[in-house]
């Protein structure tokens, strides 16, 4: 789920089938597909980055990576996407109107029971990446004493 800054304030989310990067690319680029004039696409235009959140299906692990999001006008780039999806367009009409999105993850928020300090809800880890590609774990701060 991209989730973006929205142009007049707020948050815009969006349920979307994230791609993972290609083979030889870095592991830490995502891929999406959006319509080129949508509100998706104009906020991207409009802050240059964005958020995806995972959650496992367990319910016990959620991520939430987020980095520069650069749309590409790419019909190959798209094309190569779109055939994994699970979308029929026999005739290529759903295809035409999208371009892709790439995400270069930079930051990473992960809430996993049993890594991430308790209590369950609260405590995170958190890491960012630096322009070398190494990941760097920044320590966890509660805004608020934890009543136990």
């Amino acid at each position: 789920m991209p989730v973006t800054p929205g142009v007049e304030g707020g948050a815009h989310a969006r349920i979307v089938q994230a791609q993972p990067s290609s083979d030889g690319e870095d592991f830490w680029v995502r891929w999406f597909l959006t319509p080129p004039n949508g509100r998706k696409a104009a906020e991207i235009r409009h802050h240059g980055r964005l958020t995806l959140a995972y959650q496992h299906a367990s319910g016990e692990a959620f991520v939430a990576l987020s980095g520069p999001a650069e749309l590409i006008d790419d019909r190959d780039a798209v094309n190569r996407r779109f055939r994994g999806s699970s979308h029929d367009d026999a005739k290529g009409l759903v295809v035409a109107g999208l371009i892709a999105v790439r995400v270069i993850a930079d930051h990473l928020e992960l809430h996993i029971r049993g890594v991430t300090e308790e209590p369950w809800g609260r405590g995170r880890t958190s890491l960012d990446r630096d322009p070398n590609g190494r990941w760097h774990l920044h320590p966890v701060h509660y805004d608020a004493p934890i009543v136990r």
